[in-house]
């Protein structure tokens, strides 16, 4: 199902949006639809952060740079990271 929604952009953004959805070859609503679906995601992630640390207390400074780490050799396309990573 599909919802149609009226939005309003500023100038260079709707700019920058369509010039990114060409290059993705997909439509300007698509494209959108997608970056919003990343930031729910996002903005889940941070939740699911919040309540663990609630219960388990805040990150140390090395959990975060293990999981900085580990993020940036995922995004990096380095496959094998799950195995290595230390479950508490």
């Amino acid at each position: 199902m599909v919802v149609k929604r009226s939005v309003s952009l500023g100038d260079e953004v709707a700019a920058a949006v369509e010039i990114a959805a060409r290059e993705d070859g997909v439509s300007f609503s698509a494209w959108l639809s997608s970056a919003a679906e990343r930031q729910l995601r996002v903005r889940d992630g941070l939740r699911g952060v919040a309540a663990w640390e609630k219960e388990a207390g805040a990150l140390t400074d090395e959990e975060i740079a293990a999981g900085e780490d580990l993020l940036a050799r995922l995004l990096s396309g380095v496959s094998g990271m799950a195995s290595r990573v230390r479950r508490r």
